[in-house]
């Protein structure tokens, strides 16, 4: 059962990946209709068959182009369906909500419930990590953190905080103001050129979805990260140091890293480098 329910948690999550490919195209296009309308071809407008929006599959049995006029679909539907998939499947791994209770009955050797409150986190994190991912590939691609993701993430962080008596509120405001004026802080001095205005509410995010602690953790790693790949793309000559790197990417991927091992590292940190 526990196999059978990660393998539908990979599913889903390739699914959501697949529909937030469509959130970013229109939410960038300016269209409307993104819930309701069906998915057209953006080069010759033709109306895309089901058969031809199966997550992964698809995009890998028509070699990344339109079935109709041949044109390139873009990689990155294929990668932030993958990305997704594997990210839910992490999710539910770390919060697997199933509970086998030993049975009575001979012919039922193991009966299976819900844990309601593991549940509860699975379903937390994954709306959180929509929300993440959402903003990693729309920062990727636009080189922009709208605060339609960002905003609206961390009002539900606090919501699902405080329902799951996860992190009280002192500690998501001391987190949420710190990252937000440590960015605010590197905007005022470059004026706007380092940073952009994204990255201070990216920044309210990770603060209130984290606290504090984690929220340094996620920071760190962010920059560590961008750090590395700026240094690796400088060196290979594919940037230069004016070339600008949208910053969302490290972000998203420090705070997911806070989330599933930002107590290891904490721990690793305090007993085995600080003094």
């Amino acid at each position: 059962m526990t196999l059978l329910l990660a393998a539908l948690s990979l599913i889903l999550g390739t699914a959501i990946g697949s529909f937030l490919s469509v959130v970013i195209y229109r939410v960038h296009a300016n269209k409307k209709g993104i819930f309701l309308s069906r998915s057209i071809c953006p080069s010759c407008k033709k109306q895309i068959k089901w058969h031809h929006l199966i997550p992964v599959l698809s995009w890998i049995f028509l070699r990344g182009k339109c079935a109709y006029c041949n044109q390139k679909i873009s990689v990155h539907y294929m990668l932030l369906e993958i990305m997704m998939g594997i990210l839910f499947l992490a999710i539910f791994l770390k919060w697997n909500f199933l509970e086998i209770i030993p049975s009575t009955i001979a012919s039922q050797p193991l009966n299976y419930a819900i844990n309601w409150d593991t549940f509860a986190l699975f379903i937390f994190y994954s709306i959180e990590s929509a929300f993440l991912m959402t903003i990693f590939f729309y920062d990727l691609l636009y080189k922009e953190i709208l605060d339609r993701f960002s905003l609206v993430a961390a009002v539900i962080a606090i919501a699902g905080n405080l329902s799951l008596e996860l992190i009280p509120l002192t500690e998501m405001l001391m987190g949420g103001l710190s990252i937000f004026g440590f960015f605010a802080i590197q905007y005022i001095l470059s004026k706007g050129t380092w940073i952009g205005g994204g990255d201070l509410r990216m920044g309210l995010l990770m603060g209130f979805l984290l606290g504090l602690k984690l929220g340094l953790v996620a920071l760190a790693s962010a920059y560590i990260l961008g750090g590395i790949m700026s240094v690796y793309l400088m060196l290979t000559g594919k940037v230069t140091r004016k070339t600008a790197i949208p910053f969302g990417p490290f972000l998203v991927i420090g705070t997911l890293m806070a989330i599933f091992y930002g107590k290891i590292i904490i721990t690793f940190y305090t007993t085995n480098i600080l003094i």
